[in-house]
């Protein structure tokens, strides 16, 4: 027994070197790379990124005439950055020799000035998406399962696309407003947009503080849209199964007309109907202007709620 033993604890000791030195040979693999580009902003009016999982990082800088690119990190096979301009449209993404899930830890840096109003997208599979505060003519994100997070981006037009990514904005300011996801969560604490247009799978969507019309479709996943003031805005929401909720200033006044198949219909409003009303059902007026608020839903709940 005392010779099992002995024997045991010598293989795992030597089991353990053997771990120890291929994770230190494994480290000697990896290349350190670091990249930079500049360009000026007068050669650039459309900005456009691709990447797979490497995060970015958009940086707003102070008065410059310069947009930098900061390609940086470790890979086990030699990356580059690869930028051109064709026609003022900077295009910006990564070459690499061999394609398939080889290990790296790359990082993408943007520094672009606080002057540059133009256009800029950004096409990424998983990475991370970070933005500072920018004012852009438009933005538009791509991404499978990657995610955004944004202090403040106001644009003319504003496109999001995601499969199943996580979307958090703070403040987003936009003319227009359009939204597709799969089974993504998004979120915006304030969005102040003339029209949105959003659908979903069954991914969940959240605004805050809004402001301007209001148009979703979706098939399941929870909705809940919430504005500071109502006054010559329409709100249109239209899903399969999750619960929708609309929270609206106390002294809000509105056309309403909400309809579920199995879920229930709470309103903190006192509404003025037409016609037969139930649970289920209600069509009728808020006060008396005529802002629209149309709420459907087969299986989930329905909540028209007052600001708090």
């Amino acid at each position: 027994m005392k010779f099992n033993r002995k024997v045991i604890a010598i293989l795992i000791g030597v089991i353990a070197i053997m771990s120890i030195s291929l994770g230190v040979g494994a480290l000697h693999l990896f290349k350190e790379i670091n990249e930079e580009k500049y360009f000026t902003v007068e050669e650039v009016s459309d900005i456009q990124v691709t990447m797979s999982s490497t995060p970015v990082h958009i940086i707003r800088t102070a008065a410059s005439d310069q947009v930098k690119f900061h390609y940086y990190g470790k890979s086990m096979q030699e990356l580059n950055l690869s930028a051109d301009i064709n026609n003022k449209a900077l295009v910006v993404e990564t070459k690499r020799r061999i394609d398939g899930p080889i290990p790296e830890d790359m990082f993408l840096d943007i520094y672009i000035p606080e002057d540059y109003k133009k256009d800029l997208s950004i096409k990424i599979s998983s990475g991370v998406v970070k933005i500072d505060s920018f004012d852009l003519a438009s933005f538009t994100l791509d991404t499978s399962s990657g995610g955004l997070e944004a202090e403040q981006l106001s644009a003319e037009k504003v496109s999001i696309i995601t499969s199943s990514g996580k979307l958090n904005i703070k403040k987003l300011r936009a003319k227009e407003l359009e939204i597709k996801g799969s089974s993504s969560a998004i979120s915006i604490d304030e969005c102040v947009a003339k029209e949105t247009r959003a659908e979903t799978s069954s991914g969940s969507i959240t605004l805050k503080n809004s402001s301007g019309n209001f148009d979703f479709k979706g098939s399941a996943g929870n909705v809940l849209v919430g504005y500071k003031e109502f006054d010559n805005q329409n709100i249109a929401v239209s899903t399969t199964s999750g619960k929708v909720t609309v929270e609206l200033p106390g002294n809000a006044e509105f056309l309403i007309d909400a309809k579920t198949t199995t879920g229930k219909i709470q309103s903190d409003f006192p509404i003025n109907t037409v016609g037969n009303t139930d649970k289920k059902q209600i069509v009728g007026q808020v006060g008396t202007k005529n802002n629209q608020v149309s709420l459907q839903t087969t299986t989930g709940s329905i909540h028209i709620l007052k600001n708090s």
